[in-house]
């Protein structure tokens, strides 16, 4: 049996958040609540709280599971998932991150027409 991350992190191309909030429901259960701060828009389902940041990085919305109780157990897993249903570019992390490997440049994953390649993202 694997290990799950700790939180699930990815980065979806142009995503609109009501897309992105009806996949999460579909795959993940009822919202039990919703609210906007700022930018972000804050999501939770099934306890687990989600932050959605569109245009974190230049046109890349960050989706952010904070607790991992979802049957992703890595980020390519919920990347792939999000691709799948979202039709659109998506990156994550290569691995996951820790301490000891914070001065590794841990590298990415994007997923492009159902296509994954790693790639360095600076």
């Amino acid at each position: 049996m694997t290990s799950s991350s700790s939180d699930i992190e990815i980065y979806l191309l142009k995503a609109e958040p009501s897309a992105i909030l009806e996949w999460l429901a579909n795959e993940l259960g009822d919202v039990e609540q919703q609210q906007q701060k700022g930018d972000s828009h804050l999501w939770t389902i099934n306890g687990m709280n989600i932050v959605f940041t569109p245009n974190a990085e230049a046109n890349f919305g960050c989706l952010w599971i904070k607790q991992n109780n979802t049957q992703w157990a890595t980020d390519l897993d919920c990347a792939r998932s999000a691709h799948a249903a979202l039709e659109r570019e998506v990156r994550c992390a290569a691995s996951e991150w820790s301490e000891s490997k914070a001065d590794e440049q841990p590298g990415w994953v994007k997923i492009t027409r159902g296509v994954e390649k790693p790639f360095d993202w600076d």
